[in-house]
């Protein structure tokens, strides 16, 4: 059984409690988060995604997240959520490029029963082949058995028809040099139907070790009982991996080196553009909120610049969609401009967006302000339920390293002023620091 080997109390935004943040020997961690609340959550949060993924194994990490629900030694395929949805529980998982995790919401008088068996996914998956289906080249007949295999490789193939996914990985490669972020979470259809049990499994054993691992609890429970519960279900084994994996080098690139723009044609009706910049890593919490700040009077929502200026303001506005957005990584953010637009106006839809990336360098007050408002509810709102809870603490532990970081942000986005947000619109957002990635319809006969 793991041993204690720290624990403190941690300030969380909007709880009435601090929250409990417990190391044990091994390195898991487990945080209790408080809340009254007719259900619990459970999560446990793993550092990997395609972040430590490399050219012969991409999409491993999704494809081993679909795998953990196929049965562990205990439990046969479909037993863990068929249990828990007949007792009102909603399970289910996601991957991203710095973490994959699994989650039960669940009635609290239920809290030890899809806690054993979430712990039991997370520890011992069986990862049977009869689930996972035999290997087979790409350009050539499926097996009968496919499964999961083939189950996945739609997913990737229903990605590769939409339009903006199109333009996104396109962008995605071109933003970065080497770092692993250039690469898709989902994977290669080719990859996927090649890759085997073995080298399937030697991931999880490299990457889901309890080092790697955060588990969190939303809700109504008594602590101890809880602390005690998880050291004894959490019982990991200590095996070796049958095979070490290298990871590629992931030296963070926070500013894009080579900036370039990529053209794609497709079976579309219309044009679509989006522009990529890098910016510092995520726990660099004070600039990040700013990059929100910015995004927000930007391009969220139809009283922003973008929507105002290129949509609802021109007589024959060339733009039907147009925004933008902010995402946090460990290793590095990115900001996107995304636009929809009439392909006939091909040779106007850089140009307008590189004015308007000009004037977001200077923004007044009004717009400061309700982009504050606007943070602040939606930070608000992560407290409200004990998912959301969960989610954000997850989050924090993942991808910003620090869930202590929570507790600053009010503070810090308070603290932002004007000049500050023009400062950091200049630092990342200048015009020699993207990449730009277009679709177009192909050329009619």
């Amino acid at each position: 059984m793991a041993k204690i080997i720290e624990k403190k109390l941690v300030e969380y935004p909007y709880l009435t409690e601090p929250l409990r943040v417990i190391t044990f020997d091994n390195g898991h961690k487990l945080v209790l988060a408080k809340k009254e609340s007719p259900m619990v959550n459970i999560s446990s949060w793993v550092k990997t995604g395609s972040i430590n993924e490399n050219a012969d194994n991409n999409g491993v990490s999704h494809f081993l997240e679909h795998l953990m629900f196929k049965g562990t030694h205990k439990y046969k395929a479909g037993e863990f959520d068929c249990t828990l949805e007949r007792k009102g529980g909603i399970t289910n998982a996601a991957t991203g490029k710095d973490y994959t995790f699994y989650y039960v919401t669940i009635p609290k008088e239920h809290l030890k029963l899809a806690l054993h068996m979430h712990a039991d996914m997370m520890i011992d998956p069986v990862l049977p082949n009869e689930e996972i289906g035999s290997t087979f080249d790409i350009n050539g007949k499926p097996p009968v058995d496919g499964r999961e295999r083939c189950v996945v490789i739609e997913e990737i193939r229903m990605c590769e028809d939409r339009s903006w996914r199109k333009v996104f990985d396109k962008l995605n490669d071109a933003m970065y040099e080497k770092h692993p972020y250039k690469r898709t979470v989902i994977g290669s259809k080719e990859i996927i139907a090649g890759i085997c049990r073995d080298d399937i499994m030697a991931y999880y054993q490299n990457y889901y070790i309890p080092s790697n691992m955060t588990t969190i609890i939303a809700g109504q429970f008594d602590e101890d009982e809880i602390i005690k519960f998880v050291q004894e279900e959490f019982k990991f084994k200590n095996e070796i991996p049958k095979k070490l994996l290298s990871p590629d080098d992931r030296t963070p690139e926070i500013c894009i080196k080579n900036p370039k723009t990529v053209e794609d044609k497709a079976e579309v009706q219309t044009g679509y553009i989006m522009f990529g910049f890098l910016a510092d890593v995520a726990k660099n919490l004070k600039e990040s909120i700013a990059l929100d700040l910015i995004s927000v009077i930007f391009g969220e929502g139809k009283s922003s610049r973008l929507y105002r200026n290129l949509i609802e303001t021109p007589e024959k506005p060339h733009y039907y969609q147009i925004e933008s957005c902010h995402y946090q990584y460990r290793d590095g953010d990115n900001f996107y401009i995304e636009g929809n637009f009439d392909a006939a106006s091909y040779n106007d839809i850089v140009p307008e967006i590189m004015a308007e990336l000009e004037k977001i360098k200077i923004i007044t007050d009004e717009e400061l302000n309700k982009a504050k408002k606007r943070l602040k509810v939606n930070f608000a709102e992560s407290a409200e339920t004990v998912s959301e809870i969960a989610e954000t603490i997850g989050h924090y532990m993942t991808v910003m390293e620090d869930v202590a970081l929570a507790d600053k942000y009010l503070k810090l986005l308070n603290e932002i002023d004007i000049e500050y947000v023009q400062d950091i619109a200049c630092k990342y957002l200048s015009k020699d620091k993207y990449s730009i990635s277009i679709l177009m319809p192909k050329e009619q006969n």
